[in-house]
């Protein structure tokens, strides 16, 4: 991404430099003069409205002190021709560019206090306002018909509802597998501590006992403590969020005021303008993409952590039988607090860096992009400083769910 953006901006740079603007006088009033003349008069300004000219129409006016015009650029046509092709360029990708982006708002629009929230937005996302990626598993909000963010009412999504419902069922039947498994492992326990007779042999089944009772124990008292782990979340990410609306009191977020500045610009301009505009937007979307996928690998990676978590329960009392530790299970906690808190991170770093992009965002997009950018360093560089370092993702079709214990 970091390099995609350089290689935009090394482009256009050459560009400027190739179309150089050289600059050739004539007498207004007489016959035309060497170039060496033209040196020796007032030297000619580009006039203020030369930046526009050029990004308009390829070409820039020139005057001298007796406000004539006395030039254009000599490579005008050039210029013209480069923003000329850009442009249209830029427009056909755009096309394409912008069906991406309406299939993106298609699957995650939504409803806040009545109103419709089309566009898909990392804003909206690290906020939970995206009821799609809501991760609270034990309640779909289908009764409610809603859940609050703040001052907001998001109204429940559909398939979040189905997915949730899903997951709920797997659970269950988790648990019943998980009890089965339990009684099985408390037989054989008993067994092995009757037919025992020497004594190191019984401490360790004694053992294995008390890690059994302190599995049953976590197994019911996990759900309470699942649900108190994404609460607490939730109530992170609302707080957050206040803070947002107090800082920016209505001023609307600059995702949105480049994806509406971009959009202005495909109807209303051309040439090097609306390129420029577009790399922008381009570079926008690739953000979205990237935070669209890591929330919904989020909600799944939630459910699938929740559905499996009596299974991991029953290894406790195995599992720590050998080297005292239940790495199993701790893995599981880590990789489960990690996706529930990382929204509030998330939210936290988008609240540093938004106030900044919010401010500049018309006149340093490119800048607002870099911001983007920077959020994903210093979510590497909180997880390494607090150990979040979270399990990989290879594929869809290989996960690595358990790290080996140290």
């Amino acid at each position: 991404m970091k390099k995609l953006v350089s290689i935009m901006l090394i482009i256009l740079l050459m560009f400027n430099f190739i179309f150089y603007n050289n600059v050739y006088a004539k007498d207004a009033d007489g016959p035309k003069t060497k170039a060496s003349d033209v040196y020796t008069k007032d030297p000619a300004n580009v006039s203020d409205t030369g930046a526009a000219e050029i990004l308009e129409q390829g070409e820039v006016s020139q005057k001298q002190d007796s406000s004539k015009k006395v030039s254009t650029s000599s490579n005008s046509y050039g210029a013209s021709i480069v923003g000329t092709v850009t442009g249209i360029l830029a427009r056909l990708i755009n096309i394409i560019v912008l069906q991406i982006d309406l299939v993106m708002s298609q699957i995650t629009y939504g409803t806040e206090n009545d109103g419709l929230q089309y566009w898909f937005t990392i804003e909206r996302t690290v906020f939970n306002r995206v009821a799609l990626f809501n991760i609270n598993y034990f309640n779909t909000y289908e009764d409610e018909g809603s859940y609050s963010v703040g001052d907001l009412d998001i109204n429940y999504n559909h398939s979040n509802a189905e997915v949730k419902k899903s997951i709920a069922t797997v659970f269950y039947i988790c648990r019943f597998i998980a009890m089965t498994l339990g009684l099985v492992v408390l037989i054989y326990i008993g067994i092995r501590m009757a037919i025992s007779s020497v004594a190191s042999d019984q401490a360790k089944y004694k053992k294995m006992l008390i890690s059994w009772v302190e599995s049953i124990i976590i197994m019911f008292l996990l759900p309470y403590i699942i649900s108190f782990m994404i609460r607490f979340g939730e109530i992170l990410t609302n707080i957050f969020y206040s803070v947002e609306q107090s800082l920016l009191d209505g001023e609307k977020v600059f995702e949105g005021t480049i994806r509406t500045q971009t959009l202005n610009c495909t109807i209303n301009t051309s040439g090097l303008q609306l390129t420029f505009w577009s790399i922008v937007y381009w570079c926008l979307l690739m953000m979205e993409i990237k935070f669209l996928w890591t929330y919904i690998k989020r909600f799944l990676m939630v459910g699938f952590l929740i559905a499996i978590s009596p299974l991991i329960t029953i290894t406790y009392s195995i599992d720590k039988a050998g080297d005292g530790r239940a790495q199993a299970f701790s893995n599981w906690m880590q990789e489960f607090a990690i996706n529930v808190f990382i929204q509030p991170l998330h939210a936290i770093i988008y609240l540093v860096f938004v106030l900044t992009a919010n401010s500049i965002a018309e006149s340093s997009p490119l800048v607002t992009i870099a911001f983007l950018l920077a959020m994903g360093t210093v979510e590497k560089m909180v997880k390494v400083i607090f150990d979040m370092k979270g399990l990989s993702i290879k594929n869809l079709g290989e996960a690595k769910m358990f790290k080996k214990g140290k």
